[in-house]
């Protein structure tokens, strides 16, 4: 065998060396990835959900701030009103933290309506991005959403688990037009409310909500935050603090651990709450803060 063809044959050999080693590191660098993710580490996603009524301006303060204080804004998901899905941005398995804001088109859109196109999201995002862990920020109805979804779907085994939820002004025994209650209730040390609300065309009633969440999830850091106008209801002006304060009751002896924080006089009113420099820092450190 010539020189030359020796050499050429070596040259092959570790052209082939190479190739192996690059393409075993890369698949060894995603699975890593993937590992980080499956844990709830560096790039577990973080969803943000808004209230009925509201659009994307309602949580692009909370996702401009946390973007800002460690996270990365990725995806836009957006359902239309007969339930299709849409993605815009850009979401890499290397993503830091990611950020997705979710968007319900027809702003009006029932609890159960949602509960099961959320659903719908999170196994999308498992099947494509191989998450099995989320963090979820709700105001107003998308909290009791990101609620119940968590609860009935947690036994589902393709379900991504949660592991962080941000409340903000949560409903869940209620909003005050359309409780004949208004805000005269209450609840006790545990939460428990004194009048447990009816269901109505938006709303499950709070009995459905005690009764799903004997299945929420036992591992989950929760943030409940409130507000209070100083309007003498004891109300943010649309939902009563006894309202907010009934997430105890559900799901505080399941938690992991359980905090709520008071925003009391202008910035406590109810479409503030999402659009507050002081909510929003807090949110960001209890969200992206490594413990």
């Amino acid at each position: 065998m010539s020189k030359t063809a020796k050499t050429n044959i070596i040259l092959i050999i570790v052209t082939l060396i190479v190739a192996f080693f690059a393409v075993f590191f890369a698949i060894r660098s995603d699975n890593l990835l993937m590992s980080r993710s499956s844990r709830g580490g560096q790039n577990t996603p973080t969803l943000y959900v808004h209230g009925l009524g509201g659009s994307r301006r309602s949580t692009n303060h909370l996702a401009t701030i946390a973007s800002r204080d460690g996270g990365n804004r990725s995806l836009v998901i957006l359902v239309d009103k007969n339930g299709k899905i849409d993605y815009k941005g850009k979401l890499q398995l290397n993503t830091r933290k990611p950020i997705i804001q979710v968007i319900f088109q027809k702003k009006f859109t029932p609890v159960d309506k949602q509960v099961s196109w959320l659903h719908e999201i999170l196994l999308r995002l498992r099947d494509h991005y191989g998450f099995k862990y989320y963090n979820a920020v709700g105001h107003s109805t998308g909290a009791v959403t990101i609620l119940d979804t968590a609860a009935k779907y947690d036994k589902d085994e393709d379900m991504p688990k949660l592991q962080k939820f941000v409340s903000i002004a949560g409903p869940y025994d209620g909003v005050i037009k359309l409780s004949s209650m208004g805000t005269d209730n209450y609840v006790d040390s545990q939460g428990k409310p004194m009048i447990y609300s009816e269901s109505n065309k938006w709303f499950p009633s709070y009995q459905t909500l005690l009764n799903d969440c004997k299945n929420f999830p036992k591992d989950v850091s929760v943030l409940n935050i409130y507000g209070n106008d100083n309007s003498k209801q004891d109300s943010d002006g649309v939902v009563s603090v006894a309202s907010v304060k009934s997430l105890k009751y559900l799901i505080g002896k399941r938690a992991k651990n359980y905090e709520e924080i008071p925003v009391n006089g202008v910035n406590g009113q109810h479409s503030r709450l999402h659009h507050n420099i002081f909510v929003d820092h807090i949110i960001a450190r209890f969200l992206f803060d490594e413990n």
